[in-house]
């Protein structure tokens, strides 16, 4: 078996209302013998997409036609150290090397008959434990998200995440960079109280700050929250300064969250060194697929961290983060938006996992590789971004 060509696709979104419009980046790699793998380019938001897929037709034209497919290791070597730039490939040429790797694991589980985390080790839980992002959508008053929470609660969640911060008073959006004003961070404060009361003490909120902030605000916030006990704050300073994270948890005495943003093993090392994390938070789509990720979470376990892996893209993103995590010993709790109310990406594969959540969970996949099909029918209606063949 032989992978014979390589596709990207884009899809066509309106912009939300809190700001541009996503754009996912669902890959095709195809055998001489027509199995079709899945991958996603994990930049569906923000800048940086367009550039990930011309790498990633680049690198599948010179470094994967005509290639085994289940030499992933030697594959992802290979785009790591043999194209110069692959040493420190940051998120844009890391997405590139994600979404091809996604796709090898689905090829070889389908091969197989075999769900990835079959292929991974085997599964280490019965069941997923969630925890509901995208749930606050377009809200202002501490009160609206209140009432918001407490319907996450009775869908079955034992926990929920929110930027407390993302939205100003009338609910648009909003950017803090680096210092937030008093006013704000008294709103901010008012919400995570205020979600607090609603769902009671059992449910775990975590508080996203996305980065946006620098450690003397981010201390002086967690302070204040401190007393309603948050799972984590997660981004509490620029993504690369280990030290600060680790100042900001040490001075709040919350435990802190992040990675979504590093591509390497060797990014995560230096946090986990640092112990500036307790729960790693990689991106399936940016730190290399399974190939890439599997390596973060064995050095997360050695420094006694949890994994949560990021996820806010498409449904071949889910299935990817969900065959990790139920193979993964230190997961910990997934990330997961339930819906998109604003386009309909979940409608890009034949049976999305956000549709299957009960009480607050995902059952163990059974279906070979990642368990999702994409539709052919709804890349015809997405952008192809190019394609690439062998001759």
């Amino acid at each position: 078996m032989q992978v014979a060509a390589v596709r990207v696709h884009r899809t066509r979104f309106s912009a939300m209302r809190e700001g541009a419009a996503h754009a996912v980046l669902p890959v095709e790699v195809i055998t001489d013998d027509g199995l079709r793998g899945a991958g996603e380019i994990g930049l569906a938001y923000g800048a940086g997409g367009r550039g990930a897929a011309e790498i990633l037709l680049e690198l599948a034209r010179t470094r994967l036609l005509g290639r085994d497919p289940f030499r992933t290791e030697q594959i992802q070597d290979e785009l790591r150290r043999d194209t110069f730039w692959g040493h420190v490939p940051g998120p844009i040429l890391g997405a590139a090397i994600s979404a091809l790797d996604e796709a090898l694991w689905d090829i070889k589980g389908k091969a197989l008959g075999q769900p990835v985390h079959v292929l991974l080790g085997g599964a280490c839980r019965d069941r997923l434990r969630l925890y509901c992002n995208g749930w606050y959508r377009g809200l202002g008053p501490p009160d609206a998200y209140a009432r918001a929470a407490k319907e996450v609660q009775a869908r079955g969640f034992t926990a929920l995440k929110f930027d407390p911060m993302k939205l100003d008073a009338e609910g648009r959006a909003h950017h803090v960079t680096r210092h937030i004003e008093r006013w704000y961070e008294d709103l901010a404060v008012a919400r995570v109280e205020a979600v607090r009361d609603a769902v009671g003490p059992a449910m775990d909120i975590i508080v996203e700050l996305h980065g946006n902030m620098w450690p003397m605000d981010s201390i002086r916030f967690g302070r204040r929250i401190a007393h309603t006990r948050p799972f984590c704050m997660e981004e509490v300073a620029d993504a690369e300064d280990a030290g600060a994270a680790r100042e900001v948890g040490l001075q709040t005495g919350i435990a802190i969250a992040g990675g979504e943003r590093l591509s390497t093993a060797g990014d995560f090392r230096r946090h986990f060194e640092a112990k500036a994390f307790s729960l790693a938070q990689p991106d399936m789509g940016i730190a290399g697929g399974f190939t890439g990720v599997r390596q973060i979470a064995a050095l997360a376990a050695a420094h006694g961290v949890y994994l949560q892996p990021h996820n806010c893209g498409g449904p071949v993103s889910t299935a990817a983060c969900v065959n990790l995590s139920f193979a993964t010993p230190n997961f910990l709790i997934q990330e997961i938006f339930p819906a998109w109310p604003e386009d309909d990406r979940l409608d890009m594969v034949d049976e999305a996992f956000e549709r299957g959540i009960v009480d607050g969970h995902l059952p163990l996949p059974t279906r070979p590789g990642l368990g999702v099909e994409l539709r052919p029918d709804y890349l015809k209606g997405c952008d192809l971004l190019g394609e690439v063949q062998r001759d």
